[in-house]
């Protein structure tokens, strides 16, 4: 017989072999940064520790376009400080057809497997 391993040995392996978990320091600098943007979307995956995070940010206009890149910049710099800058992505991109800007927008997927998609 072979020995298995009982479930909650196998779920504390599982827990273990995840990848690193979101801090609530980086959520908090997050939520910082972001506080004058729009959160259109969010989506945190992990259970029971919270291991990626996919963020959409909305700046109408273009009156914030010139914040914009001072804004992903503190994002960087927060990824830095918190370690989780090697499993991050950060996606600038522009709604409207030039030279007339709806709005930019700010993608940030940070943890388990990048989660871009």
């Amino acid at each position: 017989m072979t020995n298995a391993k009982r479930g909650s040995e196998a779920l504390l392996q599982a827990w273990r072999d995840a990848g690193q978990p979101i801090s609530d320091e980086f959520v908090s600098g997050l939520a910082d940064i972001t506080s004058e943007l729009v959160l259109e979307r969010i989506l945190i995956r992990g259970i029971p520790r919270p291991d990626g995070l996919h963020a959409t940010f909305r700046a109408d206009g273009d009156s914030q376009g010139a914040q914009i890149g001072s804004v992903v910049q503190q994002m960087v710099d927060l990824a830095h400080r918190t370690n989780v800058a090697h499993n991050s992505a950060f996606t600038v991109l522009t709604r409207g057809l030039p030279p007339v800007v709806d709005a930019q927008i700010i993608e940030v997927s940070v943890g388990a497997g990048n989660l871009v998609h």
